[in-house]
Formats: structure tokens, sequence, C-alpha cells
């Protein structure tokens, strides 16, 4: 029942958006897109009533970056963000890394699978597993590398940026890919389970959401840096800010793009070794030695 009724204002919006786009507030869609606005209301229903249904919940910390990660996705999407975002680079940038970096790590902290797959309907589920099985083979760490640097970095090849930006179709691609590829990767990188039930130990995971910084290091300071202006689309269609130059419009994109993401992949770094440090923790506290063993405790102080 709760599904109808978003659905239901999932049309009624779209229908404003149609009949009436220039009186809505700030916090609903310029551009209207059914399949964002829509999953953006369901996960949340999904996660919170699988939640619900699960006898060992999430803690708190790890729902509020589901939530977060959702609310993200919302406000650069569907709000009136994506309007000043199509007229400044520096704030498309910002768009580009809310979907591809903050979202989906906040989406991998969470670790939602169980509460999401308790939470939606049961043909849905079936559906997301049997459409799952034949790219499984993307969950590899380096596969998981190879589409996140794809669907981030095509797109900040100057005449596919442009193509992007002046067609709405390829312009929700360039989002929805960029979004999808994010998940994909940090959902690999920040898998919290042991080997097994996770197919890949935790120092493959560390290093692949580690080593993926430099090549995204190496154009984001290329576009800081360079006084070339690579992304004419923005002076073409003018900027919402005439006060900030090509250039320095250029600058804070390209910055935008280098430095938040480099932290994060530090940081995904430092959650990885630090669930392999809590696995290691628990697997020594469940250790049953066999009967006559003997134990030599040492500290790694030595003493």
């Amino acid at each position: 029942m709760a599904e109808f009724w978003l659905l239901l204002l999932t049309v009624l919006v779209g229908g404003l958006c149609h009949l009436v786009p220039a009186r809505l507030p700030f916090l609903l869609p310029f551009v209207f897109n059914p399949v964002v606005f829509t999953g953006c209301l369901l996960l949340p229903l999904w996660y919170w009533r699988g939640v619900k249904r699960l006898a060992e919940k999430p803690g708190w910390v790890r729902r509020r970056f589901f939530y977060a990660g959702v609310l993200g996705v919302w406000f650069v999407l569907q709000t009136h963000f994506e309007y000043i975002a199509q007229h400044m680079f520096f704030l498309n940038r910002t768009q580009a890394v809310v979907l591809g970096m903050v979202a989906p790590f906040c989406a991998g902290i969470s670790w939602p699978g169980a509460a999401l797959a308790a939470g939606v309907p049961g043909w849905l589920s079936r559906g997301a597993v049997a459409a799952w099985r034949p790219v499984r083979f993307l969950s590899h760490p380096l596969a998981a590398m190879v589409v996140f640097l794809f669907t981030t970095d095509i797109w900040l090849i100057p005449s596919v940026h442009f193509d992007a930006m002046i067609d709405p179709a390829l312009y929700a691609v360039m989002n929805l890919s960029c979004l999808a590829g994010g998940v994909l990767f940090w959902m690999v990188v920040l898998d919290p389970r042991p080997k097994p039930p996770c197919r890949y130990s935790y120092l493959a995971r560390a290093g692949t959401g580690f080593f993926v910084m430099f090549p995204q290091i190496a154009i984001g300071a290329y576009i800081a840096l360079t006084t070339k202006d690579l992304f004419s689309f923005y002076e073409l269609c003018g900027r919402l800010f005439p006060s900030i130059s090509a250039q320095h419009d250029q600058l804070l994109g390209g910055l935008i793009q280098w430095i938040p993401p480099g932290m994060m992949n530090v940081a995904a770094l430092i959650i990885t070794l630090n669930a392999l440090r809590l696995a290691e923790m628990k697997a020594d506290a469940d250790f049953v030695p066999p009967k006559g063993a003997k134990i030599y405790e040492a500290k790694w102080t030595g003493l």
C-alpha cells in the first residue's frame, strides 16, 4: 500500500513538472526523472521496512549513512540544484562527485543489502538476483575499478562532455552510469565481510580502493592546472556567475574532481584495514584450541 501512494506521488509531481515547472520550489525537480524520483522514495521505504524485519539490525551510524546517500542523490538530481549544475562546471563536478563518490560511499558503509532484501517485494528481490547473475563478474575488484573509472572519466573527454550536456537523454545516461559505477565500486571495496563469505581478501579490496585514486588525481590535476578552456559548453550556455571566469571555473572543477575523491580513497583504505582488524579479533575470540594444545600469547608490544 505504501508503494502505491509513493507511485501516485511520483505521477503527481511529474504532472506538476510538466504543467507548471517555473512555479515549483527549489527542492522539487528541475528536470523530472521518474526513475530517480521513484527510486529516492522507494529505497528508503524498503530499507526502513527491512531494518524492522531483521533480527540483527544495522547500527544507527550505518542507517544514517544510507539515508544520507539517498538524500545526496535526490539533491543533485531532483532539485533545482540540477539547473545551476548545468551552468557552472565546478557545480557540475560537485554533482558528479556526489553521484560517483559520496552517495555510493555512503551506501558502501551502510552495507544495505540484507535490509533491502528483507524490505523489497518478493518478486523484485527475485528479479534483482536473476538480473545480477550474468554480470556478477563485475564484482571482481579489477573489473569494478575499470567500470568505475570508465563511467566517471569518459564524460570528462571534452567532446563527450559537450554532447552529454546538450542531449537530455545522454545527460541522463551520464548521471545514472556515474551513479551505477560508483555503487558497484564502493560496494566491492567497502564490503565489511571476511573471506569467505566475501570472495576477495581485505587487502585486495583495500588496494583497489587506494590505487584507483591515482588516475583520478592525474585527471583532476590536469583539468585544474591547464590554461586551456576544455569545456566550452558553459561559455556557450552562459555561466550562472559571470564573475567566475572560464579558467577559474575549470580550476575549481578540477580541484573538486581531484581532492575530495582522493581523501575518500584514503578513508576507504583506513576503513577496510580496520574491518580486517575487527575480523581478526573476532576470529581470535571465536577460536577454540584443540584439546591438549598449548597457547603462547604475545602482545604486539613484545611484553
